[in-house]
């Protein structure tokens, strides 16, 4: 039936083996090669993601911080001016409230002047009334 033939068995083993050995130094030996280098690129790439993740994290995290300190500064700016506007207020207050009462006081003291000259008028007229009045008695009598 089947003859086995050994020479030709050996050729073929022989022949299989040069195809392999061919295959591996031309084919699988560059392709092992070449996805070792990709595998090796990736790697290294994620790396440089990871890297640039935590580098950026990090410029976040320094955002945060740089917009924490200028919220807390505008607020101190705003605090300082409101209590700089506050004493001013209060300083302008006291001048004017100063400035009424002198204002007052010569108010009164103009008053106080007008009132002494309607006086001394008032008691000139009654001096000058009662001359007339008692010239009049004189007439009179």
């Amino acid at each position: 039936m089947l003859d086995l033939n050994l020479g030709v068995m050996l050729i073929i083993a022989g022949i299989f083996l040069i195809t392999m050995i061919l295959l591996k130094i031309w084919l699988f030996e560059p392709l092992v090669k070449f996805m070792d280098e990709r595998e090796a690129k990736l790697k290294e790439e994620l790396e440089m993601i990871k890297q640039n993740t935590e580098e950026t994290k990090e410029i976040e995290e320094e955002i945060q911080e740089i917009l924490k300190l200028a919220r807390e500064d505008a607020r101190k700016i705003v605090e300082e001016a409101r209590l700089k506007a506050t004493e001013e207020a209060e300083k302008v207050k006291t001048i004017k409230q100063r400035e009424i009462e002198e204002a007052k006081e010569s108010l009164a003291l103009r008053l106080k002047k007008e009132k002494e000259e309607i006086l001394k008028e008032l008691l000139k007229d009654k001096e000058e009334i009662k001359e007339l009045l008692q010239n009049k008695l004189r007439k009179a009598a």
